[in-house]
Formats: C-alpha cells, sequence, structure tokens
C-alpha cells in the first residue's frame, strides 16, 4: 500500500516538476537533473499523508505544495553536496550537480530550485492569500536561519569536535527534522482544529528526527550502490553522528522508539486518515535505503 502511493505521487510529483522547471536553458536543465530523479520523495509524500486528516485543503494543492517541499528539498542537496560544505560527488545514484554542471552552476541551480517552490505557490489556483503566506512562512522558518541553515551551519562547525547526544539532536532537529516536521504541517494548511494540529506536530518532530538516525544508521551499514549516495561522507568529513555518539545499536534503538512514540500519540485521534502517515513513521524508521 505504502509503496504504490509513493510510487503514484513520485510519478504525479515528477510530471509537475517536469512541468514547472522548464527545458529551455542551461540553468533550467541543471535543476531538473538533480529534481526529477527516483528520489523517494518523503516530504511530498508526509504531505499528501497528512493531508488526508484535513478536509479544506484541495488535492490540487497538496501538489503544489509537495511539489515545491521537493524543489527545496533538492536546492538543500545540492548545496549539501558541494566542496565547500560535504563534498560529496554521488548523490541519487549519479554524480552530483557540481561535478556534472561546474560549482557555480550547481549554486545557481539550487538557488533557482528556492525561488522556484515560493512561486509555485503563488501560483497555485485553489489556495487563497492567507494559504499561500501560512505555506510560504512554515517552509521559510523550516529551511531558513532557524532551520535547515542553521542546522547545516552547526553541523560544520561540530566535525571533529567532542559533542553530546543533545548536540547531536539540536543539529539533526534542524538540519533534517523541520523540513519534515514542516511537511507535516503543510498538509494542515487551513485547518484550525488546535488538537489536530498539535499532535501532528509532535508527530512531525519525531519522525524528523527518527529520519536522520535511520539515514546515519543507512550511512553506516548499506551499499553506496543501495543508498545511491556517498556511504562514507560522515567518516571522511568527521561529521557529528548518532553512530559516533551512542553507537549504532543505541542509535537503532532511538530510532524505533521515535517512530513508536509518534505512532502513539498519532493514535489519540482515532481517524482513519491517519494510516498512511502511520506507514511512513514505520517506513522512516525500518527503512533499507
Amino acid at each position: 500500500m505504502l509503496n504504490q502511493f509513493l510510487l503514484d505521487l513520485r510519478e504525479k510529483i515528477s510530471l509537475n516538476m517536469k512541468r514547472v522547471i522548464g527545458n529551455s536553458n542551461f540553468i533550467e536543465k541543471a535543476m531538473a537533473y538533480s529534481s526529477i530523479t527516483n528520489s523517494k520523495m518523503i516530504r511530498a509524500g508526509i504531505i499528501f499523508a497528512s493531508g488526508r486528516i484535513n478536509k479544506k485543503i484541495h488535492n490540487e494543492s497538496l501538489l503544489t505544495i509537495g511539489t515545491a517541499v521537493e524543489l527545496i528539498h533538492t536546492y538543500s542537496l545540492i548545496h549539501d553536496d558541494l566542496p565547500s560544505m560535504d563534498d560529496d560527488d554521488f548523490r541519487r545514484g549519479k554524480e552530483s550537480s557540481h561535478v556534472k554542471f561546474g560549482e557555480a552552476n550547481a549554486i545557481l541551480a539550487g538557488d533557482a530550485l528556492q525561488a522556484l517552490a515560493y512561486e509555485v505557490i503563488c501560483d497555485d489556483k485553489k489556495l487563497n492569500s492567507d494559504n499561500k503566506i501560512e505555506a510560504i512562512k512554515l517552509i521559510s522558518n523550516a529551511c531558513g536561519k532557524n532551520g535547515m541553515v542553521l542546522g547545516q551551519h552547526l553541523d560544520i562547525e561540530s566535525e571533529s569536535k567532542d559533542v553530546n547526544i543533545k548536540d547531536v539532536d539540536k543539529i539533526h532537529s534542524l538540519k533534517t527534522g523541520k523540513l519534515i516536521e514542516c511537511s507535516v504541517m503543510l498538509g494542515q494548511i487551513n485547518n484550525d482544529d488546535e488538537k489536530i494540529r498539535e499532535i501532528l506536530n509532535n508527530f512531525g518532530k519525531k519522525i524528523g528526527l527518527a529520519f536522520q538516525i535511520t539515514d546515519d544508521i543507512l550511512e553506516a551499514t548499506s551499499d553506496q550502490n543501495i543508498l545511491g549516495k556517498n556511504n562514507n561522507s560522515d567518516l571522511k568529513n568527521n561529521k557529528s553522528t548518532y553512530i559516533k555518539v551512542i553507537g549504532l545499536k543505541e542509535a537503532k534503538n532511538k530510532s524505533h522508539e521515535l517512530s513508536s512514540s509518534a505512532i502513539k500519540s498519532l493514535k489519540k485521534l482515532m481517524l482513519a486518515e491517519t494510516n498512511m502517515l502511520i506507514e511512513l513513521a514505520k517506513y522512516i524508521s525500518y527503512r533499507k535505503k
């Protein structure tokens, strides 16, 4: 059920990305190269799954917002791979953007993807102005100076330093978790039910952190060809990972505990429409790639 849900969604998002990015110049080709791939598109999946609970948002708008978040995520990966950041040359099963197109063009492609994400939301016909402002504010907060960007800074600053579990939690809650938490809440645009929003926000925080812990585990234990990205980058850059701080066994336990706790809180809503979010929470913690 989940696999088919994600496959169908990836097809829809990819087609929409192809439409909004275009293919008329070099930068658009660089944007499409990194965006339209066989990626999991988990964040878009979370948005659609969350949107099942919300009766006040149209499926077309979920597609718009899902596309926007995947554009943002791709921009972050392009910049994350740069020589000045993590210096990774392999992403989503192929050469990283800066290897394929050059560093300057990779930066420009990432910048353009971020700008396009907001443009896509502004052009949506089903969202009203307040809805668009809410969506843009959620995304900008998740990926800006108080979210992903700050997390990336802290991640770089922590290289080769002794850190504790609180430090690692903070880094990854910001760098990875914020956009996943944001994706959960984007499915609730225009929903003013505070109980639902509070439970879903808590759910998003937990699965966001579980996602990064599982990423750390997979990088330490999986093959590069399965992952579709370098499997020794954290070790090479002496990153502050959960494996480094608490070890493999405890990292697995922590990821599973977060996922279980997130699911338990979600079940308090007693809504059948939460089933896909529950499946995603399980997948995030137990996935193999």
